[in-house]
Order: structure tokens, then C-alpha cells, then sequence
């Protein structure tokens, strides 16, 4: 039995589960695999950061920058396909197939629930009920990609591993920036260097050469769209990372001191602000750029600066 047919037989397992027991589970495991996406997760960054603890807010923040630039470098290194492009037995949850867009390998759903859950475990570490529900989240988020039909065991387990790596990788990296009592540069280093490392990859993902193959006179995967998502992905992190110098330099509001309410109305008003930027809908790489340059910016530093001015 070689390394793929385990895991198609995995899946098919799975699968044959679905159909035995009338989908009775779907639902749950669909609404699972939704904290892996952007909404929720971006949603609970921006309470975090804005209201309940701005450390552990950055934290979390650059878990899921990392995250999901790093996937999206293996993605398109790696130009897995998807299981029912793998194996035509395989019949993920249909209601599944438009969040399942890219490669396969590994996960960006189990890559996000690590950076964002998995973050938030170890920012509130010694909450140890948070923490292992948090914990045990990310595995049914990870565990429900398989169930639906979406991804093979090892684009679950290689996410889980990498993303791992990566909370322990920006701790580290926080704590020398934040630790800085000379030069008083390693925040502006690191915001250079995490700006080159992601255009970098903009290019890479933009220019490198991808299968063509072709099934029935159809060509599998059009790799289009990545590299359009690719831009507003880099976007994000550059705008994210020069927000956050600005507002670490020049700003530096505070959570904490805010009554419960005032709290509540504070992240209504920022997530709608958020929301307008967002709901600006374009394929041009440019403006695409732009719009989540200003997206990251909006939440690190402008809408800090508005509250600690106005709200």
C-alpha cells in the first residue's frame, strides 16, 4: 500500500460514513470547518487586538500573516491536486467545494485554526480550559477537512506541524523585537524583512511555471486565481506590518481601561468600517494590493488611532 491509497481509502472510509448514517453529521462538520476561514478568524483577531490585549492581539495577528503566506508558498511549491481530482471515488460535501478552492497541500483552513486557535492557546496559555478548547478546536477543524471530503490526511497533519512551527517561531520573533534595549531598529527590521520575504514570494507564486494537465480536454487546475489572491494576501502582511510600526512608534493605544459596553461598541463600529473595505469587490492585482494594504493598515494603526483619539 503506498503513501496516497491510505489515505484515498481513509477518505472513502469517511465517506462511506456519510452516506451510512443519511449525512447526519454534515451540518456540524461544515459549521466546524468555518473557524478555519477568513470571517471568524479576522472577526476574533480584531476583538483581541482592539479591546481585550493588544500583545497577545499582535500575536495572534502575525500567527495568521505567517500563516498563511507560508501556506500558500508550499501550495503552489508542492501543486498538489485535490482528492476528487486524485481519486474520482472520492465525492466531498458539495456545499464544501466553493471554499475549496487552490492546491491541496497542506491545508490553508488547518494552517488559519493553528495560527488563529492555536495562537490564541498559547497567548492565554494559563487559561488551561481556553487553552485545551482551543487546542481540541483546531483538531476538529483539521479533522473536518478529511470528513468533507476536501483534503487527504497528510494536507492536515503537515499543517498541523508547520503551523506549530510557526507560534513558536513569532514568539521568538516577538520577544527579540520587543526585548530590543539598544538599537531600538529590530521592529524596522523586521518589518523590512518580512515585506521582501512576502513580495518575494508575490513573484515567485506570479511567475513560476505550474502543471498543465488536462482531463478530457479540460485543464485541471487554472492557477488564476491564485495568483490574483496572491496580491491581496501580500497585501495584508505589508500593510498589517507597516501599521504596526506606526502605531508601536508614534501611537501606542492601550486595551484594558475600556468598560465591557464600550468595548461592544468600539468593535461594531471598527468591523464596520472593516466591512466597507472589504465589500469593495475587483480582480485587478493593483487595486486588489491596495484594498488589503489598507485593510491591514485599518486594523493595526488607523482604527487604534481613532479610538484612542474619538471612541
Amino acid at each position: 500500500m503506498n503513501w496516497l491509497s491510505w489515505q484515498i481509502d481513509y477518505l472513502l472510509l469517511l465517506q462511506n460514513f456519510r452516506d451510512v448514517t443519511g449525512g447526519i453529521f454534515d451540518n456540524l462538520f461544515l459549521h466546524i470547518t468555518i473557524f478555519g476561514e477568513v470571517i471568524i478568524p479576522m472577526l476574533f483577531i480584531c476583538a483581541i487586538y482592539w479591546c481585550v490585549n493588544k500583545q497577545a492581539g499582535i500575536y495572534i495577528l502575525w500567527n495568521y500573516m505567517f500563516g498563511f503566506i507560508t501556506n500558500m508558498f508550499l501550495k503552489c511549491t508542492a501543486c498538489v491536486y485535490r482528492p476528487w481530482i486524485l481519486d474520482s471515488r472520492i465525492h466531498p460535501i458539495e456545499s464544501a467545494l466553493p471554499a475549496a478552492t487552490g492546491y491541496s497541500f497542506p491545508s490553508g483552513h488547518t494552517a488559519g485554526a493553528v495560527s488563529v486557535w492555536g495562537g490564541s492557546a498559547v497567548a492565554f496559555w494559563k487559561n488551561k480550559i481556553l487553552r485545551y478548547s482551543l487546542i481540541i478546536l483546531v483538531l476538529l477543524i483539521g479533522f473536518s477537512r478529511n470528513y468533507i471530503g476536501v483534503h487527504t490526511p497528510q494536507d492536515v497533519i503537515v499543517s498541523l506541524f508547520v503551523g506549530a512551527f510557526l507560534l513558536w517561531c513569532t514568539q521568538k520573533l516577538m520577544n527579540w523585537v520587543y526585548n530590543d534595549r539598544e538599537s531600538g531598529k529590530r521592529d524596522l527590521l523586521t518589518v523590512v524583512s518580512v515585506s521582501l520575504i512576502s513580495i518575494l514570494i508575490l513573484l515567485y507564486v506570479n511567475l513560476k511555471w505550474y502543471p498543465t494537465d488536462y482531463l478530457n480536454g479540460k485543464l485541471l487546475f487554472d492557477t488564476t486565481h491564485v495568483k490574483i489572491d496572491a496580491f491581496a494576501r501580500v497585501g495584508m502582511i505589508i500593510g498589517t506590518m507597516c501599521g504596526w510600526i506606526i502605531e508601536k512608534r508614534f501611537v501606542n493605544f492601550e486595551t484594558g481601561n475600556v468598560s465591557f459596553l464600550k468595548n461592544i461598541f468600539r468593535f461594531c463600529i471598527g468591523i464596520g468600517f472593516l466591512y466597507l473595505l472589504y465589500s469593495f469587490d475587483t480582480e485587478l492585482r493593483s487595486l486588489l494590493f491596495i484594498q488589503y494594504f489598507t485593510a491591514g493598515i485599518f486594523i493595526t494603526l488607523i482604527y487604534p488611532y481613532i479610538m484612542k483619539k474619538y471612541v
